[in-house]
């Protein structure tokens, strides 16, 4: 795999700027055993590093992250001549300069707009990258903030989302939902000022991991949730590695090619999600596949009994105990590959960068905090699927400027909805409904057949069975049980699969989308229409969330089976 497919394990970084000289490189033993730490525990994931770097701790965790070969992403508060003016010499100008050169670089400043303070320039790029990392470094003292847009105004936000000084609400980030990525890796330090002491009970070159809590409680290790969320993005490395051939953005968002030449991270997007949606059909046909040989075993199984208690076929117990171990095995096999819980995520990531993609594309997010799809997907659901919303900002991370255009808007409406009877989702949503409904039908009617079947039989039986040969009798019994057993095996299967709800699914969101077709064709201006398709993206997150749900609360059982 090129490490250009890579995801990383993001680190954002806040410090003080005033250091005591003294402490430094303390300071800077105490990040080599974090990067130590990671690097160990989660192989899979290259490191990155999120920092302004400012002077000071920003500084001081970049210069270890470049010794170490570790990835640069710095959110620029200002344009470099003006941040330049915050430095306190020529060297320390120099020094910048070459650490932003071999980085990736975001521009936050807001072009021309001259009502933005230098607190909230900082405060800014303070929310970015806490937005984008997993963990947050805080070289701090551990007391409240004296300034806005500060250290321990970046570690408030990260931990419960409050940034008032640039007007952040605390329900802007992750609401009033408990989220593992709120947690931060405290490195205590002092500062170069009369009163520079750590708060009362730190000590200088101490490090500490903080979680969210009115209390800022400390834990012994990394908490074990976002461990796994950790864990998840590296098996998804892992499985990008094993696909082969070259994947082609183009190839699955067709139209853009020249848009991709000329936006990196628009044509990033696009490529993640190519990936994920190539895994998630991987990973449904193999789900798939096992789960109908299974259910095929299991109606061999009812047959193969039904024959040796009916038939007085000993030899058929065999053939039970034979299709019972290899249906065991088969679950086994399936339950450690996580076929079905991969089939699901990759699902989900794919899906919610098909948003992510067409929002940014037309216009609709990245205004304000490039707050992307992930802001609003999968808030509710169980924790460790919070890994797809990382991915979701590594792929997604606006490392140039949007250019939003009305002709893009127009194209989007085009591209991902599409027409009745064509492409797009309203034609896909059509075609999902159509072969659900076959489905469904196909699976009343099975059932309704050997019910009147069954019924047929016991009505023969009993009125005719003195005169029918015992051996056609014996048949007709083993029959009786037969029937209602592929029924049932049919029903389970369709309940495992959620047929019927999701034909509901599917037909609310054809609604959905035709609904959007419409009231598109009725918009006066492009605002209005970015408005819409901000809506839509929002409403395809929700009934996705849903369709993980209704999946995941059936997973694959073999009592239940």
């Amino acid at each position: 795999m090129g490490a250009n497919r890579r995801v990383p394990l993001t680190l954002g970084v806040t410090g003080h700027r005033d250091l005591v000289a003294e402490e430094v490189p303390v300071i800077a033993r105490r990040l080599h055993e974090l990067f130590d730490l990671l690097e160990s525990r989660y192989a899979g994931l290259p490191l990155r590093l999120v920092t302004a770097l400012a002077e000071g701790g920003d500084r001081i965790a970049a210069e270890v992250a470049r010794k170490r070969g570790i990835e640069l992403l710095v959110p620029l508060p200002l344009p470099v001549e003006d941040y330049e003016r915050d430095f306190a010499d020529a060297a320390s100008r120099h020094a910048f300069r070459e650490l932003l050169a071999c980085a990736t670089v975001v521009n936050m400043a807001v072009a021309g707009d001259a009502s933005q303070s230098r607190e909230q320039a900082y405060a800014r790029a303070g929310i970015y990258s806490s937005d984008h990392c997993q963990i947050m470094i805080a070289i701090w003292d551990g007391k409240p903030a004296e300034h806005g847009g500060g250290t321990a105004d970046v570690v408030e936000y990260h931990q419960f989302g409050d940034m008032a000084r640039l007007g952040a609400s605390p329900l802007n980030r992750r609401g009033l939902a408990k989220d593992d990525t709120d947690l931060v890796y405290h490195i205590v330090c002092s500062r170069k000022r009369q009163h520079g002491a750590p708060a009362a009970g730190l000590q200088p070159g101490t490090a500490r991991w903080l979680v969210a809590d009115p209390e800022r409680l400390t834990v012994d290790d990394i908490p074990a949730g976002l461990s796994r969320m950790i864990e998840r993005t590296a098996e998804f490395n892992q499985d990008v590695a094993g696909i082969t051939g070259q994947i082609s953005p183009a190839g699955v968002l067709p139209g853009w090619r020249a848009r991709f030449a000329e936006q990196p991270d628009l044509a990033r997007t696009a490529k993640y999600f190519a990936l994920a949606d190539r895994l998630a059909t991987r990973y449904a046909q193999r789900y798939r596949t096992a789960l109908r040989v299974l259910y095929l075993l299991a109606a061999l199984m009812g047959i193969s009994f039904i024959a040796y208690a009916d038939l007085n076929r000993p030899s058929m117990i065999a053939a039970y105990l034979l299709l019972f171990f290899a249906g065991f095995v088969l679950y086994r096999l399936v339950s450690r590959l996580q076929w079905h819980r991969k089939f699901l995520d990759y699902r989900a990531l794919a899906e919610g960068l098909r948003v992510q993609f067409y929002w940014r594309l037309g216009g609709v997010s990245g205004q304000l905090r490039n707050d992307f799809a992930y802001d609003n997907f999968l808030q509710k659901q169980d924790v460790e699927i919070g890994w797809i919303r990382n991915v979701m900002r590594f792929a997604g991370a606006a490392e140039d400027r949007l250019r939003r255009r009305a002709a893009d808007v127009e194209a989007v409406v085009e591209h991902w909805i599409g027409q009745p009877g064509g492409h797009g989702q309203l034609g896909y949503f059509e075609n999902r409904c159509r072969s659900h409904r076959r489905h469904v039908t196909r699976t009343d009617r099975v059932v309704a057949v050997t019910l009147w079947a069954g019924i047929v039989i016991t009505l023969a039986l009993a009125l005719l069975q003195h005169r029918l040969d015992d051996l056609l009798v014996t048949g007709m019994v083993a029959a009786m049980g037969i029937l209602p057993l592929l029924a049932a095996v049919r029903e389970a299967y369709a309940h495992k699969v959620a047929e019927k709800e999701l034909l509901k699914q599917y037909s609310y969101m054809l609604d959905i989308y035709r609904m959007a077709c419409f009231r598109l064709s009725r918009c006066k201006t492009v605002e209005d229409k970015r408005e819409l398709l901000r809506a839509l993206g929002e409403a395809a997150l929700d009934e996705h969330a849903e369709w993980i749900l209704i999946h995941r609360e059936r997973p694959l059982e073999p009592g239940k089976l």
